[in-house]
């Protein structure tokens, strides 16, 4: 068997989508002939937290360093238990302290917030690499962290060293949202360049994406597109069941930050439910939702058709998934937002509801769901005739195979056979 060591800031009991692509690589890794074994951070923040992941890697050897975290120090200065998913956006009300906090994050650290955990990883790090003979790293992120971490113990042991791209690095949304200055920018393009550079592969999870960092630095040549995805087990395990209601329901699941404001969708809503004496459009949210689009859906009359329900553990939103009659998502509403796949549109396939995609319609996002025959995408202030919208069941489970965890890491897998050949 074969050894990888995993560099990875998220990890359970961590909840969110980072979590998941990393946990199901190290589900089945081991059918594939390689052994994981976790680097990650002690006591890390988290934007939710999820038990429900803990049983499936409980088997896999984890170690764990401790590093300073501005998070932690912005709680202690605020009081606040808990730092909001939107705190890169900005909203109405906010204090002069999160507005000064977004702007040192912006304007003066790089490549993110979890910069102070470098050094106790690298340290850590070394340590495991003296005392086990790994084959190869691979370091997965956001944050982008995780790849200076990755880099630095390649140089040091020569261990050959994949890095694996779930966002974009100096793209990512919401540096459009708050312009940053020239020299931070150019710092951060510079460590950006390094990893793309010294790598040895790397994988993306989308051709968007991809395309992105080959404008950076051409990795065309030495990278792979391995897609988010679904475990086909975790929905397995859920039982169908039949939900009967006079009303129809539209679900979201996951965070909706500042630029995912689905204008059209809304007000499709509202002019919909304005012609109905019952039968209304009820929208339902599960994570976190920034206070502008709650503003929204107030100034158009929704507050008393909406509900925003609290983080879930993974296995309860796939039940949920099932309960709704449309799942929406949103891709921001921003440049450079073609390449955004959100990771729960894989599982949005996988419990067969109908979906409503807002935004780009010439995103990956929305040539995948057209591909495997799903036909409502709209701009994101396009309007929605529900009059005429159906709602149906998708069951060609064949077409959506390939975004399957378990395939996805046989792909991952052969990789990592192919570099240490």
């Amino acid at each position: 068997m074969k050894k990888v060591l995993i560099i990875t800031y998220y990890w359970p009991p961590s909840g969110g989508p980072g979590v998941q692509r990393i946990v199901k690589f190290c589900k089945y890794l081991p059918q594939f002939g390689w052994e994981p074994t976790i680097l990650t951070v002690k006591n890390g923040e988290y934007p939710a937290m999820d038990k429900s992941f803990i049983d499936e890697i409980s088997h896999i050897p984890v170690e764990s360093a401790k590093g300073f975290s501005f998070f932690a120090l912005f709680k202690l200065l605020t009081g606040k238990k808990k730092v909001s998913s939107h705190q890169m956006s900005s909203k109405e009300g906010e204090t002069f302290f999160s507005k000064l906090t977004r702007w040192i994050r912006i304007h003066m650290i790089i490549p993110d917030g979890r910069i102070g955990w470098y050094w106790a990883a690298v340290a850590k790090g070394q340590k495991m690499i003296e005392t086990n003979q790994f084959d190869l790293i691979f370091s997965t992120s956001p944050p982008h962290t995780v790849h200076l971490i990755g880099k630095s113990l390649a140089q040091k042991s020569g261990i050959p060293w994949v890095c694996d791209f779930r966002d974009p690095w100096t793209d990512r949304f919401y540096y459009q949202e708050n312009p940053r200055n020239a020299l931070i920018s150019f710092l951060d393009s510079q460590l950006e360049k390094s990893v793309l550079r010294k790598c040895n592969h790397l994988t993306v999870v989308s051709p968007g994406f991809q395309k992105l960092l080959d404008s950076h630095w051409p990795i065309k040549s030495k990278s792979t597109i391995i897609y988010n995805g679904f475990d086909s087990e975790d929905f397995m395990a859920i039982s169908e069941k039949i939900y009967t209601s006079n009303n129809v329901t539209i679900g979201h699941i996951g965070s909706l930050s500042k630029s995912q404001n689905p204008f059209g969708l809304i007000q499709s809503i509202k002019t919909y439910n304005e012609l109905q004496e019952e039968n209304f459009i009820l929208i339902k949210c599960i994570g976190s939702v920034h206070p502008d689009i709650e503003e929204t859906i107030q100034t158009h009359g929704l507050s008393g058709f909406y509900e925003k329900l609290s983080y879930m553990d993974h296995d309860k939103v796939i039940e949920k998934m099932k309960e709704f009659d449309y799942l929406f998502l949103v891709i921001p509403d921003c440049e450079k937002n073609s390449g955004i796949i959100p990771g729960k549109l894989f599982e949005y396939f996988a419990s067969r509801s109908e979906i409503i995609l807002i935004g780009n319609p010439d995103s990956d996002a929305s040539r995948l769901m057209k591909k495997l025959g799903y036909e409502h995408t709209y701009p994101i202030n396009g309007q929605i005739d529900f009059s005429k919208l159906e709602s149906k069941k998708h069951s060609d489970y064949s077409s959506i195979e390939k975004f399957n965890r378990k395939n996805q890491t046989e792909t991952l897998a052969n990789i990592f056979n192919s570099i240490i050949v």
